[in-house]
């Protein structure tokens, strides 16, 4: 009888220890860096369930930022989030992986005519997935902003009189987003790089800079709903989920027309868990994934098959889809080599001011 007993204890502890054995197993972790409220929560943790792995998760705030720590960072990410022409700075650094698309079952989900349009700064398609696209406009408090003084629908509305010494006006920490904006205002392209334009920009800034309280991408998603600011140039995907949630709030995208961007999942050459980055970008490309993804985020995603899926009144919202129309007068954010030196010498002299 007590030897009975004594092979059970020994039992019992063998089994609590492979128990305490397994639990301390480390599992894969994969590196994140992308844009905040960029993604749907509930899909990191189900991927991390399915995958016995660990997520760990970091955001940005601008492309520059993002890349200044990717150049700095001793901790490797798998995975990135870039904007377009910033794909193109990456790959020129030799930082990026090419994609096997062999081990993409869900790539032929994306958009033949998107996947087109990003060759612009991804030729061959053959380092960038994108993950998203938008457009910039103009968040705005109803409770602060009168009707009539966004009711004339451009971009001059950021150098109204309205807003003269209140200190109630940012516009994102991006030096292509500002600077295209009076651009645009101005007639030109946001890629117009030419003496010309830029001058005619730069003026229009000076202007606006009067009204100006910060350079920021992230804090007016707050800030406008408090108050703080009243009028927040923003994207059109976040400026739609803050709406849902606030009836205070409006947003227009400019009559002059306005940037357009195409966000990416991008993997770099120091990845440490490629063959985990493989299924986790395969994962968000799986129609059902995307399109729940969609739904949270409030943009539209480049995945076709995903957006077949998607309600009517997201598809037939014209902030988040707009029609051919006005898309006609935006412009896709493209990669400008040395020339960029120019706008970010007047984006310094704007925010120095």
């Amino acid at each position: 009888m007590k030897r009975s007993l004594i092979i059970l204890f020994v039992l019992a502890a063998l089994g609590a220890a492979l128990l305490l054995g397994g639990c301390g197993e480390k599992k894969p972790t994969l590196y994140i860096f992308n844009w905040s409220d960029y993604i749907d929560p509930d899909l990191l943790r189900e991927f991390e369930q399915e995958n016995n792995c660990r997520i760990r998760y970091s955001t940005f705030d601008s492309n520059e930022n993002m890349l200044t720590k990717v150049k700095s960072s001793t901790q490797s990410f798998d995975i990135l989030f870039p904007s377009g022409d910033h794909v193109t700075i990456l790959n020129e650094l030799g930082l990026l992986e090419e994609l096997d698309k062999s081990k993409l079952s869900n790539y032929a989900n994306l958009d033949a005519g998107l996947m087109k349009m990003a060759t612009s700064f991804d030729p061959g398609n053959r380092y960038a997935i994108p993950y998203a696209w938008g457009l910039t406009g103009l968040l705005y408090n109803k409770s602060y902003v009168p009707e009539e003084i966004v009711a004339p629908g451009g971009w001059n509305i950021l150098g109204d009189s309205f807003f003269d010494g209140k200190n109630k006006i940012t516009m994102l920490d991006d030096a292509r987003e500002v600077i295209g904006a009076a651009l645009i205002f101005s007639g030109y392209s946001v890629n117009d790089t030419s003496l010309e334009a830029l001058d005619a920009a730069h003026n229009v800034l000076k202007v606006w800079d009067r009204n100006i309280t910060q350079f920021d991408s992230d804090s007016y998603k707050n800030e406008v709903q408090d108050g703080t600011t009243w009028l927040a140039q923003a994207y059109n995907g976040d400026a739609v989920q803050l709406m849902q949630t606030n009836p205070d709030l409006g947003f227009i995208l400019p009559k002059e027309g306005a940037a357009m961007w195409m966000d990416n999942m991008v993997m770099l050459k120091s990845a440490q868990e490629k063959e985990l980055a493989y299924k986790f970008i395969d994962f968000l490309l799986d129609a059902e994934v995307s399109m729940r993804n969609s739904d949270y985020t409030m943009y539209p995603t480049p995945n076709e098959a995903a957006m077949q899926m998607m309600g009517e009144e997201f598809i037939q919202n014209k902030i988040i889809n707009p029609d051919d129309e006005y898309l006609e007068k935006c412009y896709m954010i493209d990669y400008l080599g040395d020339a960029i030196r120019s706008l970010d010498r007047i984006y310094e002299a704007i925010k120095m001011n």
